[in-house]
């Protein structure tokens, strides 16, 4: 298994470069970042319950009483965790949302690599909706009525997409991302890239158009997938980086260990942290090149104004010296890209 290349700073480095936190905050960029910057929190805990937990809390005014909730995680395959979201992140995320008292919950899901039911039920999710009472909604079992076209214009989607009426009508979702590299074209796998399992595989009606061969096969693949993220803002994402893939995935790879979870309502700022991440745990190939915010999913994402533009617009919030020894690694990794732009 691949571990992490790259070593913690010195206590002595670390110490010098604390001087630049107040409060928990960690600024990427060499500026302070302006009122707008989007917060990422960041916790480094390997009890990834209390890291859930912590980061919520350090996120600002989170709001989900009494909303029904669309929780999108990624069953994308059977695989286990990375490959696909940690049932009991899902059971933490779930506990977290009730203490805040949401409403209603709907875990919305439509796999990529088999059929959403049954891949749901070898990882054992229906057991898990009984004993915590959310709803199961695999997408691919909505009537033809229920789906909405959508990106029909001024995207590289050929003829647009399809979507879920309740996503298209702006019902509150909830994301739960994983982090690992992609080796069918995505080059990383993230918020940006969970948002494809919200998108139909096949035309309502009509011709069966098959929108994910469309999207599999096409060298604007990181593209199209930044511009579904246009049909929604989520209310929060969560990103499960605890254990990780920095080679091969999506399903099966090499694994690293951040002992992260991380959370924003800012999709672009999560991925760049993400990405960081990957680096900084020795992800080889694509997602390892360049400037993090020149990578083509967020490079996309940022001319559609989806979230941070820049390194200095994100602010990254963390509870203790250890999460704070993380973030500052994640803020070199982002400085030292742009510089070199």
């Amino acid at each position: 298994m691949t571990q992490g290349k790259r070593t913690p700073w010195s206590r002595r480095e670390f110490v010098a470069r604390s001087s630049r936190a107040l409060a928990g905050l960690v600024f990427l960029g060499r500026e302070e970042p302006s009122q707008s910057a989007s917060p990422v929190a960041l916790v480094k805990n390997p009890d990834k319950s209390a890291a859930l937990k912590r980061a919520l809390e350090l996120m600002e005014d989170l709001d989900f009483a009494q909303k029904g909730i669309y929780l999108k995680p990624d069953f994308n395959s059977p695989h286990g965790f990375p490959a696909s979201t940690d049932p009991d992140m899902l059971r933490d995320v779930v506990t977290q949302l009730r203490e805040r008292n949401c409403g209603k919950i709907t875990v919305a899901e439509r796999s990529g690599m088999g059929i959403t039911r049954e891949i749901c039920e070898k990882i054992g999710i229906p057991d898990l909706a009984k004993r915590l009472d959310f709803s199961l909604l695999p997408l691919e079992e909505l009537p033809a009525e229920q789906w909405r076209r959508a990106l029909e214009e001024g995207s590289h989607w050929s003829k647009g997409v399809e979507v879920p009426d309740w996503l298209a009508a702006g019902a509150p979702v909830v994301q739960i991302c994983n982090l690992k590299t992609h080796r069918f074209g995505g080059h990383f796998s993230a918020s940006l890239k969970n948002s494809i399992g919200l998108v139909a595989k096949h035309a309502s009606a009509g011709t069966r158009r098959n929108y994910m061969a469309e999207l599999h096969s096409s060298p604007d693949q990181r593209v199209m997938i930044a511009e579904v993220n246009q049909l929604y803002r989520p209310l929060l994402a969560v990103m499960d980086a605890s254990r990780v893939f920095v080679d091969g995935g999506p399903e099966a790879g090499d694994l690293a260990y951040p002992e992260v979870v991380a959370a924003s309502r800012d999709r672009v700022a999560l991925d760049a942290v993400g990405v960081a991440l990957l680096r900084l745990h020795g992800a080889g190939g694509p997602v390892s090149r360049g400037p993090v915010f020149e990578q083509t999913q967020i490079k996309r994402a940022v001319e559609l104004k989806l979230g941070s533009q820049s390194p200095k617009q994100i602010r990254v919030l963390t509870p203790d010296d250890e999460s704070r020894n993380v973030a500052f690694q994640v803020m070199a990794v982002l400085e030292k890209e742009e510089e070199k732009k």
